[in-house]
């Protein structure tokens, strides 16, 4: 028992280690792709940062959050630009746009900074 719960904080130093805010995976009722990512990346990020964006307001074409992967694939850099955790604050994205008419709340960032230690320790 010992032995798994070294191995679980072992896990989450690493995974803080990774990220720009600081931001762990809680041991309990982590954010999901289903109960938070999904809804988070459609209504803040996927205007621009899609694919299938017909206006991606420069967005780097290489870089679309249509599925969990892409997410995972742009962890460090959306943490630095977008979540807040005990190490920082980020709010460079999403800029306030046509497309984002609505700013992310600091609870809804250190929520997007705890899904992307999630999907960053897995």
């Amino acid at each position: 028992m010992k032995l798994l719960a070294l191995a679980f904080v072992s896990a989450a130093l690493l995974a803080a280690c990774d990220s720009p805010t600081g931001s762990t995976c809680p041991p309990t009722d982590p954010p999901t792709y289903a109960s938070f990512g999904q809804a988070f990346f459609s209504k803040y990020c996927t205007d621009c940062h899609s694919a299938n964006s017909p206006n991606r307001h420069d967005a780097p074409g290489d870089q679309n959050f249509d599925t969990e992967d892409d997410i995972r694939r742009h962890a460090a850099d959306i943490d630095s630009e977008a979540a807040a955790g005990p190490d920082a604050t980020n709010t460079s994205m999403p800029e306030k746009s046509v497309n984002v008419m609505t700013l992310p709340t600091l609870e809804e960032r250190k929520l997007l900074g705890q899904y992307l230690a999630c999907l960053q320790a897995q």
